[in-house]
């Protein structure tokens, strides 16, 4: 999957702007190349994707400042296999191996899904799940 994108051309206003609305006090819990919310969900987004849906993804981005994240490729169980420096230009290549013996965390229900089956094999039957306007 390509995923192109282009979250650059920020002033060092805006960027301080958007970044102000995580807020301080969370900074230290969201490693982001920036601390905006495209630059904590986009990486996020990408890599959650990635591995629930065992597919490779390529994350371009610009390299005009300042942009929110930098270019970044993940394999298909969720590793970040390559990135280049947010602002700076580069060029990221990545080898795609669709041989590797990569973990997949949807494969032993896979098949299931696709086949109707949206559980884990076995159906529990419990009256608070019937009732789903209560707590």
């Amino acid at each position: 999957m390509f995923h192109s994108f282009h979250a650059g051309h920020c002033s060092a206003e805006g960027l301080a702007e958007i970044a102000a609305y995580i807020g301080p006090e969370l900074r230290r819990l969201n490693r982001a190349p920036t601390h905006t919310l495209a630059g904590i969900t986009m990486p996020a987004s990408m890599t959650a994707a990635a591995a629930s849906d065992h597919v490779w993804i390529s994350c371009p981005n610009t390299s005009a400042p300042q942009s929110c994240w930098p270019a970044f490729f993940v394999r298909a169980d969720g590793v970040t296999i390559g990135r280049l420096r947010r602002n700076v230009t580069g060029v990221l290549v990545s080898t795609v191996d669709t041989e590797a013996a990569l973990y997949d965390s949807t494969a032993v229900w896979r098949s299931r899904a696709i086949a109707g089956t949206l559980h884990s094999g076995r159906l529990v039957t419990d009256p608070r799940s019937e009732d789903r306007t209560c707590l």
